[in-house]
């Protein structure tokens, strides 16, 4: 279970934009948000989703793939 701490940063991070790309395998995604220097990415080779490496995106780094599909979704309204 995560603490108090993770799920308000977590509650607090919010995707602001997509840009989708084909790829030989697949669709490659980068999502920017409202954290400064943090950007969720997947890179269509049929790896897992995760946050970019950067110092800014430190804070971060322990929501899971799903969490940051979650966060996609509900920029793209999806249920």
């Amino acid at each position: 279970m995560l603490n108090n701490k993770k799920q308000i940063k977590m509650t607090n991070l919010e995707v602001t934009g997509v840009r989708y790309q084909d790829t030989r395998r697949g669709v490659s995604y980068v999502c920017t948000t409202n954290a400064p220097n943090v950007l969720i990415c997947n890179d269509g080779h049929g790896g897992a989703t995760f946050i970019e490496r950067h110092i800014d995106a430190k804070a971060y780094q322990h929501l899971n793939e799903f969490q940051l599909e979650e966060l996609i979704n509900k920029f793209e309204n999806i249920q």
